[in-house]
């Protein structure tokens, strides 16, 4: 059913095996859309901060973004620097046979509401470059020579054109699902990156787009207990019928996300007076479909490539 890896880099391993203007979460890969694609997500004018539906797309093939967690508290108890632990679900999902989603890039800004002290984005996970579900395969090629002996005006023996050789090679290649994650300043330059982003691209020689889920970690550091908000844009590539059958669709923006860090944590897991000691990694993963009997959990370790 679905096999997910926990992204863990392992320093000394060589294969990885586990993963402008900013409008809100737009799509741009069609004109027009089915029925649904069209749907942008609000914020709810009782309840403005800290919704969990981030983002919804409906088509060919579908793209959501779910929090799952949110708490604010401070970097460590030694230090007066407040922070906020995100936890975040992205899922692409095909809705018909033989659909898929070839690449994926996602940006999320954050920004203050009503003050210049916009949240810095302190570390994120999974971050760096990783070759996820690395696959291997044999392919052929030929080398060519040109070798022969001639005499010129000199009487001193050159080479010049003569016999072809051709030499038949089989090498063996490694492929795989790329993933990577950094940090960056948009909207300025100057201060610290306020800014997540992430790609996914898919494995060039299997084909079987990108992965269906990917779970990422966020931890901001703040200047104040201000209010501030997340705006977001992701952009997906798909393959051509899906494309033709417009995916997406033209969506009006999303509301930006808006945090308020008065706001009680969503889990009690986490030690909110020294949020700087979780482990980011331990919370991101990778979630492939697979085609076995039964449901096969694997978590497996990564390799930064």
């Amino acid at each position: 059913m679905q096999e997910s890896h926990h992204i863990r880099p392992d320093e000394g391993a060589e294969e990885a095996v586990t993963l402008e203007g900013l409008s809100p979460w737009t799509i741009p890969l069609a004109p027009t859309g089915n029925q649904g694609s069209g749907f942008h997500t609000r914020n709810d004018p009782a309840q403005p901060f800290q919704r969990t539906n981030y983002i919804e797309r409906r088509g060919a093939v579908e793209v959501r973004c779910s929090c799952v967690e949110v708490v604010h508290g401070f970097l460590d108890p030694d230090d007066d620097a407040f922070c906020t632990l995100l936890v975040l679900e992205f899922r692409f999902d095909a809705r018909k046979q033989a659909r898929r989603i070839l690449s994926v890039d996602i940006e999320l800004r954050f920004d203050g509401l009503s003050n210049p002290n916009h949240p810095e984005v302190y570390a994120i996970a999974p971050c760096g470059n990783f070759s996820v579900a690395p696959t291997m395969q044999s392919e052929s090629f030929t080398r060519s020579a040109n070798i022969g002996l001639s005499a010129g005006p000199t009487s001193v023996a050159t080479l010049s054109a003569g016999i072809n050789y051709d030499r038949n090679l089989t090498r063996d290649v490694t492929y795989a699902t790329k993933v990577t994650g950094a940090t960056a300043l948009r909207g300025r330059n100057f201060g610290q990156p306020n800014s997540a982003s992430w790609t996914l691209l898919e494995n060039p020689a299997t084909k079987t787009g990108v992965p269906v889920a990917m779970k990422t970690a966020i931890l901001l550091k703040r200047q104040d207990e201000e209010q501030f908000q997340c705006i977001a844009m992701i952009k997906a590539r798909a393959d051509w019928r899906s494309s033709l059958e417009s995916v997406f669709g033209s969506t009006p923006p999303d509301d930006p996300v808006l945090f308020d860090p008065a706001m009680k944590p969503t889990s009690d897991t986490y030690d909110v007076l020294n949020l700087g000691r979780v482990d980011l990694e331990a919370l991101s993963s990778i979630t492939f479909n697979t085609l076995v009997s039964g449901t096969v959990e694997t978590m497996l370790g990564a390799a930064r490539t």
